[in-house]
């Protein structure tokens, strides 16, 4: 009695354990599992009545890992989940749905579905999404986050059992579009031949797609095992090229049109900023460059030009201050006053042209351009120049055109050719002096020819820039800080200034300016 007592112990313990391994299914009483008819191509039933599809090729594994034995029920799609709840099967595979989350359970999502609009060509447009609902006829299966969106969106809803009918009634021109899942779009379109239909992805929330039961038990080793076939990469080599149509969501066209002109024009935006900037910081950095070179030119080039005038002030009035001014006769008098005065006027005009052309350099010089009669501007100067030059020498204008206006400012204009002018008289004693402009390819032609005592030729290369080069220094016989202004001002103008000269053979100087011109 013992012996057969502890037989039928020892099977109770074997039943027990075979209860746990497999959740409790056995071949007697095995996993029922719901099967949708038509859901191709995740799961449906061949002409054979057989389950097919990516779905149960994938369960087929996952009981496999379990060790349940399982059959299937199949059902249409719409009474799948109610089998589920009222226990007529013990799992399927569902989209998960809020609503019905206390009454199941769910797995972790296997993956995601998003959603498409399929519309025919060229019919809508290019773009297809809720923006362009309204009043449209759209056709989709029974979906209560859909039909909310719809509704809002203003559509004419027709709820349908059978997609691929659905998409057929689309092609021939039943309804405006079909909304389902993307990969159902990508077969049904493919599988039936609707080269008239497209699918454009909408901006809806993805749907997870899972193992659904009533046991709790169940779901919990569903998922520990789902973990592992991932890793393992179980699920990819199951749904394989349909992973990527249902895991992986494309955003639709317009957005991606949007976000790149919205890229473009940042960078666009962005390079001109630095641009702008990195302008502004050159100018600001070769202002400053300019300015600490003045002040060391100031200090290094001009000290025998500021010194001579001040010594010769200096002196004369030291010695009219001490001195008894009956020892000296009026006419001692009057000229050492003059050349006080004289040497006054001479140190008040370097400092002038050296504060102009620290202002033209430092970057205050603002171009004013009007309309110029350069004819009557240059009789102008030919006047103004004539009581200054020697007896005998002639002033003359010369030009192969009988007008010419030219749009620039005139006052600078003015401040070169009379420097220039200005030049030429102090080199010259007999001859003449030519003014001579002309309209060239790059501008206005200017330039002014002496028969003078010329230039030097150690003055020759930096005569430009008697300011510039902290190894020449201002003397007597330079021609003063004039020349460097010139510069100055033409360089400031995009223009091209120079000279052409031979010692004892007079000179020329010339410069051009890029500036509108009108000839006759």
């Amino acid at each position: 009695m013992n012996h057969r007592l502890k037989t039928i112990f020892f099977l109770f313990l074997l039943c027990l354990a075979a209860w746990g391994d497999n959740l409790g299914y056995t071949k007697f009483t095995p996993l029922r599992i719901g099967l949708d008819l038509d859901y191709a191509p995740l799961e449906y039933v061949d002409k054979d009545g057989l389950p097919q599809g990516l779905d149960v090729d994938l369960t087929q594994e996952l009981m496999k890992r379990l060790d349940v034995p399982y059959t299937y029920s199949p059902n249409n799609w719409e009474n799948i989940s109610g089998d589920v709840i009222n226990g007529r099967v013990d799992l399927a595979m569902m989209v998960y749905s809020p609503y019905r989350r206390n009454l199941v359970n769910y797995s972790r999502a296997v993956f995601r579905l998003y959603y498409q609009a399929v519309y025919r060509v060229n019919e809508i447009g290019e773009q297809f999404d809720m923006r362009h609902m309204e009043g449209k006829n759209i056709a989709y299966m029974s979906s209560r986050p859909i039909t909310d969106t719809l509704s809002r969106a203003g559509a004419v809803l027709h709820v349908v059992r059978d997609l691929p009918k659905a998409l057929r009634d689309l092609s021939s021109g039943k309804y405006d579009a079909v909304i389902c899942f993307r990969y159902q779009a990508r077969y049904h379109i493919k599988e039936q031949g609707l080269e008239n239909l497209i699918a454009e992805d909408l901006t809806l929330t993805p749907r997870e797609y899972c193992y659904v039961s009533k046991n709790q038990q169940l779901i919990n080793a569903i998922n520990r095992e789902l973990d592992l076939m991932e890793k393992d990469g179980v699920i990819d080599e199951v749904y394989g090229d349909y992973i990527s149509q249902l895991g992986t969501f494309s955003v639709p066209k317009w957005i991606w049109y949007m976000l790149g002109i919205v890229l473009v024009l940042f960078l666009a935006i962005t390079v001109v900023l630095q641009l702008v900037h990195a302008k502004q910081l050159r100018h600001e950095m070769l202002r400053a460059q300019r300015s600490e070179r003045l002040k060391t030119v100031f200090l290094a080039n001009v000290s025998h030009a500021l010194r001579t005038p001040l010594n010769a002030i200096i002196g004369f009035s030291d010695m009219l201050s001490s001195m008894d001014m009956s020892m000296l006769s009026p006419e001692d008098q009057q000229q050492m006053l003059g050349m006080i005065n004289s040497n006054g006027k001479q140190l008040l005009y370097f400092i002038n042209e050296l504060l102009q052309l620290s202002d033209i350099e430092g970057g205050g010089l603002q171009f004013q351009r009007i309309d110029t009669d350069i004819q009557a501007s240059m009789e102008g100067f030919r006047l103004e120049l004539q009581p200054q030059v020697a007896e005998g020498v002639e002033v003359k204008i010369e030009s192969p055109h009988k007008s010419c206006i030219a749009t620039l400012d005139p006052n600078l204009m003015r401040i070169v050719v009379m420097h220039m002018l200005t030049n030429a008289a102090k080199h010259t004693q007999q001859g003449s002096i030519t003014i001579f402009y002309e309209k060239r390819k790059e501008g206005l032609y200017i330039a002014v020819t002496d028969t003078g005592e010329g230039i030097p030729d150690e003055l020759k290369e930096n005569i430009f820039t008697l300011l510039n080069d902290k190894n020449t220094f201002v003397q007597e016989e330079t021609p003063g800080l004039g020349l460097s202004i010139c510069k100055a001002i033409v360089d400031a103008a995009n223009g091209k200034i120079g000279v052409e000269s031979k010692h004892g053979e007079g000179s020329t100087f010339w410069h051009s300016i890029p500036v509108k011109v009108q000839v006759d």
